[in-house]
Parts: C-alpha cells; structure tokens; sequence
C-alpha cells in the first residue's frame, strides 16, 4: 500500500486531516514497515539491524510506541547486544547505526542528559539505549526490620533526600543489597519537581518478579545523613518507574517509594556495603551507620 492510499484511507476515517497528521502517518508507515522487515530477520550476532530514527520521527510517536522503539530493538539484536557487553566489560551503551559510540559499567558512569540531548542534537537521530539484566536485576528477600506486608519480611530503611536542578524531595528508601541500582516512583519525582520529561527522552521497558514496567533513567543527587548528622552524597543515574503504584517494585512492601541498591549504597557509605549483613539487626544496623 503507497504512502498516499494509506492517508487517504486515514483521511475517509477521520474527515479532514491537517500536513502535520499526513506527515506523522507517512512516518509511522516507514517505521512500521522498517520493523516489519527487521522481524522477518533472526537475531543478529555479528551485525546490529535496526535503524536510528530521526529525533523528529521519535517526538511524533505516541508514549506507548516510543517504548517499543527501543524494546524491539533490543529483541532483534538480542545476541549482538550481550556480545557487546562482555567484549567492552560494560552493562550499558549507546548505539548509533550500528556502532558502539558510548558505553559504561554502572548507572554511575551514565551520561548526563545534557550529553545525550547533545548527541541527539548533532547527528539528528534518536539513539538506541541498552541496559544489562545485571543492571537491572533485584533479588527481593527478608532482610532485616523495616515490616513489608508479610507478616516475617522486613527491610532496613533510612531517610534520604533526592536533589533535582532546583528541587528537593525527603523520603524514606529501602535499602538492597539485592539490587544493583537505585529505582523510584517516576510520578512523585515529577510532582516534587526533582526531574522533568520532555518529547526527545527515551522511554524504555523492562520486567520485574515477571511484571513489565516502563522507565526513564535520569540524573538526581542523592544525599544521606547518618548518625552523626553527616551528609553523603552521590551524583548518579536512577531508573525512574511509571505507575509505580501498579509496578512489581511495590509487590513486597506497597509504603515503598525508593529501591537504593548496593553500588549507590556503596557510593554514598563506603563502609556501609562491606559491614551490612541484609539478615542482620536493627541495633547492628544502626552501628554500621554511626
């Protein structure tokens, strides 16, 4: 079907249609048939197949399809990916046709936004972002006090703060040595004005306890202050979950707002990860933090 039979067709479901909705319908027909012909390939190890769009053509897709850009993408090149990442040692990188251009170990070494809007900037296109299971990966088990919902399953848990350009917001997170990174409740970072979302952000899908969930990665500090009243602190990039309130990441204890994991403990508490024990006691724990 040509591009101008497609919009003639949308046209006589619609009624009248404005250039803007004729050029996102010839777009959308390019993507699609793009990925139609991607799907009919196997899974690549030796070459990367999907295209980058133009920044244009991703601000034009609606929410729900701008996920799947990177999601299909990522199923298409599923072994060239995890080649990738055990050739440079790396747990998440940036594509550009077909190449490696940036690429890291932790969310603490992730670009900041200003770099990657620079990049979307110069050469016009929309990258692909890949992100480890490791990166991602929770291992949700008792720990020590803090009551989840089930009646033996407890977490240890502290106030933190989480610092935006212009904003501060005071939670309390859970601390997980089972988890690598550190997770949050996207739509209460946006109404406390710690981050913001624009059209040229990239959204990304992932699952959790066999639950998908749709994530940004963005910049925050995170502050931490101990016994002593002394601050911590550490610039890193969390994964910012949407609808946290229907996520996996509430499925163990629904009062949660912040998952902090073991690197961004690390970080913010050098001694915190080698003496904490997640079965150990309340007393213990508040030891280590002293």
């Amino acid at each position: 079907m040509t591009t101008e039979i497609l919009v003639q067709q949308v046209r006589d479901e619609l009624g009248v249609i404005d250039d803007r909705s004729e050029q996102f319908v010839a777009t959308l027909k390019k993507v699609l048939q793009r990925a139609d012909e991607a799907s009919k390939l196997h899974p690549s190890e030796e070459k990367f197949v999907s295209q980058n769009m133009s920044m244009e053509a991703y601000r034009s897709l609606p929410r729900p399809e701008r996920r799947h850009y990177q999601s299909d993408a990522e199923k298409l090149n599923q072994r060239w990916i995890e080649k990738q990442f055990k050739n440079l040692n790396a747990n998440w990188m940036i594509v550009l046709d077909g190449a490696v251009v940036k690429h890291g170990s932790t969310l603490g070494d992730y670009p900041p936004e200003r770099d990657i809007r620079q990049l979307q900037q110069k050469t016009g296109k929309c990258p692909f972002v890949f992100f480890s299971k490791f990166l991602l990966a929770i291992e949700e088990y008792p720990t020590s006090w803090h009551r989840t919902k089930e009646s033996t399953d407890f977490y240890p848990a502290l106030a933190v703060n989480i610092l935006g350009r212009n904003s501060l917001f005071e939670t309390e997170a859970d601390l997980d040595t089972g988890a690598v990174e550190c997770y949050g409740d996207l739509e209460l970072l946006l109404d406390n004005g710690v981050i913001n979302l624009d059209s040229d952000d990239l959204e990304h899908h992932s699952s959790h306890l066999s639950k998908s969930f749709v994530y940004f990665a963005k910049e925050v500090l995170i502050e931490l202050v101990d016994a002593t009243n002394t601050s911590h602190q550490c610039r890193t990039t969390i994964i910012c979950v949407d609808n946290w309130r229907d996520s996996p990441f509430i499925a163990i204890n629904p009062m949660r707002t912040v998952l902090v994991g073991r690197r961004v403990l690390l970080d913010l508490h050098p001694h915190l990860i080698l003496d904490f024990d997640a079965r150990c006691t309340e007393v213990e724990f508040k030891k280590v933090m002293s």
